[in-house]
């Protein structure tokens, strides 16, 4: 009779016995083999091998009639149309709009990734079409000798090779800075400057893009050939940091914003009958404390102030904002609507008593160009760029200034005729706002960047 215990552990320890682990071993090694002789047979047969050749002949055929176009060539990152669209992202679509029908120049887009691979995020709007437009994108084959996510992968990782292998004449950088993956390409920098709120706000700022600004801004200027600016207000702003000269900065200014362009206004559900509206992401540099003060101000004087109705996504450091929004909303004057569609926002700028921008610091105030296009009136914050944009189409108040604000609101309140008068102005202001403007402008300084590239070859 055998020892039970004994046989117990003979069982626990038979699966580590030698033989039995060497038979496993055994058994891994034959099937891996097998895997590794499949696709090593795979790989070599003759419709794999002569697709890999035809799309390695098609991949160096492209970008050698790249190379060879006899157009102004621009490199463009448009990877800011792969994330939701805040300002930047509208700028970028608006302009490559306008450009998209030119036959005198060649943009080229690169966004997130040259390489097709299934998973990848797409962009969140359709990208422009047309002649002077090229979406630079690869579709990798799934029938070549090297093991399809394996290629995508590793071409993907090479991706500023091929950036740079195209030869544009220009690297266009719509937001600040360039990507890493135009490190490696040669042509003429210019980038757009929206502002300088890393040095003049930066406590407004989201760590993260404060982090980037300072890491790259610098450097960026550095190395450009020509520096935009959205207005000449942030135009000077840079010169005085003297990190660019007055001869490589150019302001251009923008257009509307896609809401101008709606026929069809719609007022939102929820919206009262008559107020005064705010417009943009609710975040710190939008100084809307002081809106919300002069308001609560207004009511204790023995007022009764429109309601306010603010439209914008909650943005950064928003929470700080919570508290008195709930209040607001609670006290039944503040109404927020949240992020709504253009035809939404049309609806509140068309049925709004006055606009108020009560902004810290702006780089161009597209929410002013919209509202000016439906020609609402606008009270704005006194600070340089705003007075740049709206001029006589606005009245003005000092962003700290709760009393200002609350005189110049009551001031709008008690005057339609003030209210009329403003909102004459704001139309015909708006006209000077135009994206074919910007375009042209834009075009040109791309062709001067451009042509001091050609002439430094020659002189080389």
């Amino acid at each position: 009779m055998s020892n039970p215990p004994r046989r117990r552990l003979r069982s626990l320890l038979a699966p580590v016995h030698p033989r039995r682990l060497w038979a496993k071993l055994r058994h891994l090694a034959h099937g891996w083999g097998y895997f590794r002789l499949r696709l090593w047979l795979i790989a070599w047969q003759p419709r794999r091998l002569v697709a890999t050749w035809r799309y390695g002949r098609l991949l160096l055929r492209t970008m050698a009639a790249r190379r060879r176009e006899s157009r102004l060539t621009v490199a463009v990152d448009v990877s800011a149309l792969w994330q939701p669209l805040t300002g930047i992202g509208w700028y970028l679509y608006r302009l490559l709009e306008s450009v998209a029908q030119r036959d005198d120049v060649r943009l080229r887009l690169y966004g997130l990734s040259l390489f097709d691979k299934e998973g990848l995020p797409e962009p969140v709007i359709e990208l422009p079409q047309g002649p002077a437009l090229e979406w630079v994108r690869y579709r990798v084959p799934e029938d070549l000798s090297i093991v399809h996510y394996y290629l995508s992968d590793r071409l993907r990782s090479m991706q500023d090779r091929f950036i740079a292998a195209d030869g544009n004449d220009v690297l266009f950088a719509p937001n600040y800075y360039l990507p890493p993956w135009f490190d490696r390409a040669e042509g003429r920098l210019v980038a757009t400057v929206h502002d300088l709120g890393l040095l003049r706000v930066p406590e407004t700022l989201h760590d993260h893009t404060r982090q980037q600004l300072t890491q790259h801004l610098e450097a960026t200027l550095r190395r450009t050939t020509r520096v935009l600016t959205d207005t000449e207000t942030v135009r000077q702003e840079l010169l005085q940091t003297g990190m660019a000269t007055a001869e490589r900065v150019h302001a251009v200014h923008l257009g509307p914003g896609s809401v101008a362009g709606v026929t069809t206004p719609r007022r939102p559900p929820g919206c009262p009958a008559e107020f005064v509206l705010a417009v943009g992401t609710l975040e710190p540099r939008k100084n809307l404390k002081t809106l919300f003060a002069a308001w609560r101000g207004w009511r204790r004087a023995g007022g009764t102030p429109p309601p306010l109705v603010l439209c914008g996504g909650m943005g950064w450091k928003a929470e700080e904002l919570q508290d008195e929004l709930e209040a607001g909303r609670d006290e039944g004057w503040l109404y927020h609507l949240g992020y709504l569609d253009d035809a939404e926002v049309a609806g509140l700028y068309d049925a709004a008593l006055w606009v108020a921008m009560p902004s810290l610091y702006e780089g161009f105030g597209l929410p002013l160009v919209e509202a000016m296009a439906f020609g609402a009136p606008l009270l704005c914050s006194d600070i340089p760029v705003l007075r740049e944009v709206a001029a006589e189409a606005a009245i003005y108040a000092a962003p700290l200034d709760v009393e200002a604000w609350i005189q110049q609101s009551r001031r709008l309140a008690a005057d339609q005729e003030l209210r009329r008068s403003l909102g004459q102005r704001a139309q015909r202001r708006q006209q000077f706002f135009d994206w074919r403007r910007t375009a042209e402008e834009t075009v040109a300084v791309w062709r001067a960047a451009g042509q001091e590239d050609s002439m430094s070859k020659k002189t080389q």
